[in-house]
């Protein structure tokens, strides 16, 4: 795989990197041993090592050194969507919301050691029958002044993707005083007395990231017997912009991404967006080889080995389009041969 084609994976990473902030709400809801009674986590309290130079570019802040730390204070609840004209059941998911304090900052320039930033965070799946999703959503709202980053993210698995609730048993190994991860990023994590969690780890790419007691990642979860979930409103839809201007310039704000295809030829194909009445500066479609398909996995070590809702998706071939508007938003899709969006990522500061 290319170097671009590296860097553009951890940019998709990192467009989840609330989620690995956030990896220890996975325990999700757990038995307490009264049968009528479970657990959730709903707030979250630490502290990250912003190690790698991927971590600092999620947040805007690519210019500055690493380990940077960011302070996380943030509160978590279980929801479900409403709005969704589309959808078999009703999705269901986590809202997740606070602030990231980052500290530490330098090499940026003078002016710019801290920085206050709030998180809000929105994840849905939609369950077509027991196990398995059919479709994804992922909102991501970074507030911090002139660093603030948002993201939208849909996908559509066909067949619908599985998720057993059990998969956290083949991830961790029990180890003295708690569970271990298995592969992948280091992660440990222990129940204290009150019933809280006491998690450690490194992030994806960390190479200096070993284990304890050099974690980049160390949180505590308060829990508490589970509420019931909260409505919210459905993230908007995805739709066909019908272009009418002639405009030949070639997008620019998700070449990250489109690094990861192997694209083909320009072909006559309208772009696809979340936002239909932006004025467009820029847009082009590619075939995409069938050949290849790389699969995203984003943070799947961590969140998996948690049980927080993760997800992975393999780029086939079909169609990629972009499109880049006036207003400094970027959406990428992705159609399969017949037609239709299996993956639509957005990206606007």
């Amino acid at each position: 795989m290319g170097e671009k084609a590296e860097q553009g994976i951890f940019q998709v990473e990192y467009i989840v990197l609330g989620l690995v902030v956030l990896a220890i709400i996975s325990i999700g809801v757990e038995p307490t041993g009264n049968e009528t009674e479970n657990l959730e986590v709903t707030h979250i309290s630490g502290t990250i090592s912003l190690s790698t130079q991927s971590s600092l570019e999620a947040f805007g802040l690519g210019e500055f050194d690493p380990y940077a730390d960011a302070e996380v204070e943030l509160d978590s609840s279980g929801v479900i969507s409403d709005g969704c004209v589309t959808c078999v059941t009703p999705p269901v998911g986590i809202h997740i919301n606070g602030t990231v304090n980052i500290s530490n900052l330098t090499g940026g320039g003078p002016g710019l050691g801290y920085v206050e930033g709030t998180l809000d965070l929105v994840y849905l799946r939609e369950f077509v029958s027991d196990g398995f999703i059919g479709r994804e959503w992922l909102t991501v709202d970074w507030g911090a002044g002139d660093q603030s980053r948002h993201w939208q993210i849909f996908m559509l698995h066909s067949p619908p993707r599985w998720s057993p609730d059990n998969r956290d048993l083949a991830a961790f190994v029990p180890v003295d005083g708690g569970k271990e991860s298995r592969t992948g990023p280091w992660l440990f994590v222990d129940v204290m007395i009150d019933q809280a969690l006491n998690v450690q780890g490194c992030l994806p790419d960390s190479s200096r990231c070993v284990g304890s007691p050099s974690s980049d990642i160390k949180l505590e979860a308060t829990r508490n017997i589970a509420s019931p979930l909260k409505s919210i409103q459905h993230p908007p839809e995805w739709v066909q912009i019908e272009v009418i201007s002639t405009n030949n310039n070639s997008p620019t704000i998700m070449s990250d991404i489109r690094g990861l295809m192997e694209l083909g030829e320009q072909v006559n194909s309208s772009p696809w967006c979340h936002e239909a009445n932006q004025e467009i500066v820029a847009f082009q479609s590619w075939n995409v080889s069938a050949n290849n398909g790389i699969v995203i996995s984003p943070m799947s070590t961590w969140l998996d080995a948690l049980t927080l809702p993760s997800t992975s998706f393999t780029l086939a071939g079909g169609t990629w389009s972009e499109v880049d508007t006036v207003n400094n938003l970027g959406c990428a899709a992705l159609l399969n041969d017949d037609g239709i969006l299996r993956l639509g990522v957005s990206f606007q500061t």
